[in-house]
């Protein structure tokens, strides 16, 4: 669906997800996900500019219902 779908593209210009569900099923706070997602990025990126993971075989990822990172180990 995606180019370069295997990265984090925060700009992506063409971007026809459904994390959020659509029509009537849309989720009633995406658009306040989507605002704490931006401050948490734009926040973690004044305080720590540059940096790397330390050890990409260290993400550890929740499954279920919300997935996500629940390990990201960086170095600045």
């Amino acid at each position: 669906m995606f180019e370069r779908a295997d990265e984090v593209v925060i700009d992506r210009a063409k971007n026809r997800h459904f994390a959020f569900g659509s029509g009537i099923h849309r989720c009633l706070g995406s658009n306040l996900a989507r605002m704490e997602i931006r401050v948490a990025v734009e926040t973690f990126l004044e305080r720590i500019p540059t940096f790397a993971l330390a050890d990409p075989s260290a993400v550890r990822w929740n499954g279920g219902q919300v997935r996500g990172p629940r390990c990201v180990p960086i170095r600045s």
